[in-house]
């Protein structure tokens, strides 16, 4: 699995995680939910990027 696929599947996975914390369990880990919500869309960035730089250098090598 490449790379990039890698990072945005961890990123929806985290952002989801932090969406039932901070909805279900707001009374417990409701700071926490909002702490992964933010982790997962910086990894969701990070993929993203990633897999512009990975379109591009295939475009090259045509």
């Amino acid at each position: 699995m490449e790379s990039h696929k890698r990072f945005l599947f961890m990123g929806i996975i985290i952002i989801s995680l932090g969406v039932v914390f901070s909805n279900s369990l707001s009374d417990k880990f409701g700071t926490l939910g909002i702490v992964f919500i933010a982790l997962g869309g910086f990894l969701f960035i990070v993929g993203m990027q990633k897999k512009r730089k990975f379109e591009e250098s295939n475009k090259k090598d045509e």
